[in-house]
């Protein structure tokens, strides 16, 4: 059986909300999503990836949009990563039209993206959160977010 998260990650990689924010943000979700099996927070003293599982689709050039092949995409992601320290989101030089960007600026589809917290909602029983219900978990979180569908 597969499972499915809604992951909510601040837009900036290294952000971390305030304690009593991200419990009014927890408490709001639990009331959006009152089937999901699970809600929690994490915290990482480290940027880190956040996935869309099996929904992975492509990786495209945000300069000219043109798709990335996987291997670089894949050897850059483990040049970027430290063991010590997580990802550092460095600019690289893109193999389609040489213009720099770090892999947190690069257009994933399904949507990817790095950071050092994150709260999910395993198994929400829902297709996609609303502007407005992102717009509720913006506010108590006191920052903008963007928000990944892993299905795994």
């Amino acid at each position: 059986m597969s499972d499915n998260w809604i992951i909510l990650v601040p837009r900036i990689a290294d952000h971390l909300p305030e304690t009593k924010n991200v419990q009014t943000a927890t408490e709001i979700l639990k009331q959006m999503l009152p089937e999901a099996e699970d809600i929690e927070a994490y915290e990482s003293e480290h940027i880190q990836f956040y996935d869309c599982g099996a929904n992975f689709g492509t990786v495209s050039c945000p300069q000219c949009q043109s798709v990335i092949e996987l291997d670089w995409w894949s050897q850059t992601m483990a040049a970027d990563f430290d063991e010590k320290a997580g990802f550092q989101l460095d600019e690289y030089k893109l193999p389609c039209c040489s213009s720099f960007s770090s892999l947190s600026a690069l257009d994933y589809s399904f949507h990817q993206t790095f950071g050092r917290f994150a709260l999910s909602a395993m198994n929400p029983n829902i297709g996609e959160l609303c502007d407005e219900e992102i717009g509720k978990i913006e506010d108590a979180l006191g920052c903008d977010v963007t928000v990944v569908y892993q299905h795994i």
